[in-house]
């Protein structure tokens, strides 16, 4: 008998079992995968892109393209529902889809988009398609402005990927535009980089002040307009492009899916990379919370170490075999462009 299984989203781990059944079909299965855009993107390399030593081309994974070399259906339609004890899925389009076995592979967006005027006048760093698009955008604005006056960015966030960005904008505007290009970051934290070592913020600090960026700690960001954003206190500063790299938050799939979520809203997950309460649905990447590494970050990194656990398991769950646990590495190598 034939068993369904389905992979949702387009993230680092699914792309990983899509190389896999490339070579190694899964017995006694068909395969769907089922993506919100066609295009994935890959996270390593964004910063580069923003600097401009990357094409987009460059950063793209043709996700039906993959799935075509692999040998599997690919549907490019949102899910808006999972119904985990029906094991169903909803479309956008209102088709539904029957699954035996599923994953997960979503990745996250970010927190403060409530906020008045962020979602309007932001750009969120998350989902990274977004920002690609965006910061096109910004680039042509910012060439075809014609008069002196400063083009402002203002980069809200100071962990690793908030400072990378306000590196990066400034040295590619600074090729699009005749005029002065200013950089504010701004970070509700007492120091930038929170969570690595005191010596690499202070030599990040050292290159900002250098490059001319301004570092703000200890302010918040509380409403954005089209040309200005609110800072505590009242305090309004000019803004021609405001970057959005606040904490990772859940997508809204799980908030009614009556599955297990942490405080994010993020689907707790075993050792397996099985839901918690669920043996028949994965999910990895982003948009999943371990309960036995519960603060184990939201980085790519985990989700390309995940893709051949959840490989192997997909494999022996259908097999009814020994499934592998992955266990988070304690560290890794941090780059900041």
């Amino acid at each position: 008998m034939t068993r369904q299984v389905l992979l949702i989203g387009g993230g680092h781990s699914h792309v990983q079992v899509l190389e896999s059944l490339a070579t190694e079909p899964l017995q006694g299965a068909e395969v769907r995968v089922v993506v919100d855009r066609p295009i994935a993107i890959y996270s390593g390399m964004v910063p580069g892109y923003v600097a401009g030593q990357y094409t987009v081309g460059e950063l793209e994974i043709d996700v039906p393209r993959l799935c075509e070399w692999a040998g599997v259906e690919c549907t490019v339609e949102p899910v808006t529902l999972l119904d985990a004890s029906g094991r169903r899925v909803t479309l956008a389009n209102g088709e539904h889809l029957d699954y035996d076995f599923a994953s997960v592979n979503i990745g996250s967006t970010v927190a403060g988009l409530d906020l008045p005027g962020i979602r309007e006048f932001a750009i969120p760093t998350r989902p990274i398609s977004t920002l690609i698009r965006q910061t096109e955008e910004v680039v042509t604005h910012a060439g075809e402005r014609q008069d002196t006056a400063p083009f402002e960015v203002i980069v809200v966030g100071g962990g690793a990927g908030g400072v990378e960005l306000a590196f990066t904008f400034l040295e590619r505007l600074k090729k699009a535009r005749t005029g002065p290009v200013e950089v504010h970051l701004i970070h509700a934290g007492s120091r930038i980089l929170e969570g690595y070592p005191p010596s690499l913020a202070r030599r990040t600090e050292r290159a900002a002040r250098r490059r001319g960026i301004g570092l703000h700690c200890g302010r918040r960001v509380l409403s954005a307009t089209a040309d200005q954003v609110v800072l505590d206190g009242d305090e309004r500063w000019p803004c021609d492009a405001l970057l959005w790299v606040t904490g990772a938050v859940s997508l809204p799939l799980f908030r009614e899916s009556g599955l297990p979520t942490e405080d994010r809203g993020f689907v707790q997950t075993r050792s397996t990379l099985l839901v918690v309460g669920h043996d028949d649905l994965f999910a990895v990447g982003d948009c999943a919370t371990l309960i036995d590494h519960p603060d184990t970050p939201k980085a790519g990194v985990y989700a390309v170490r995940q893709g051949p656990v959840l490989t192997h398991n997909l494999r022996a769950r259908l097999a009814g075999e020994t499934m592998r646990e992955y266990r988070p590495q304690s560290d890794f190598l941090t780059l900041l462009n």
